[in-house]
């Protein structure tokens, strides 16, 4: 027999877990009508990202946009590897202004895809280097 409580006036039992709540207040078949919700507009939703771009193919079809006027094309680039000597001139000024010192131009080109692949690597380890750790 469980003591009463010196604030209590009975002795009537304070909690009591019953599961007939469950049942007569409809609560498991609301949890299962409630996941039941949550996957069909779950499969709404990836049935409608599944169609989507066949739905913007229609729509553009439809609406079509209008196409921005092609960039003005470059100027005219020197005949092979030549680079004009206004930018040999501009890379001397930029050697000498970094190196401090005399120096001779032996080589010089236009980078290629190849080339800008160190540049590429060079600033994802620099970013990446940042991250929190």
């Amino acid at each position: 027999m469980p003591l009463p409580l010196l604030a209590q006036e009975t002795s009537e039992e304070l909690f009591r877990f019953q599961v007939e709540p469950l049942w007569e207040d409809h609560g498991i078949p609301l949890a299962i009508m409630g996941v039941v919700v949550v996957f069909a507009a779950l499969v709404l939703v990836s049935t409608f990202i599944r169609f989507l771009p066949r739905i913007m193919s229609v729509v553009d079809t439809l609406f079509p946009q209008e196409k921005p006027a092609p960039p003005s094309p470059a100027p005219p680039a020197p005949a092979g590897d030549e680079i004009p000597e206004e930018m040999i001139a501009v890379l001397a000024a930029a050697v000498a202004e970094t190196l401090g010192r005399r120096h001779r131009i032996v080589f010089a080109r236009e980078l290629t895809p190849k080339d800008w692949a160190w540049s590429h690597q060079g600033r994802w380890q620099i970013h990446t280097s940042h991250g929190t750790h």
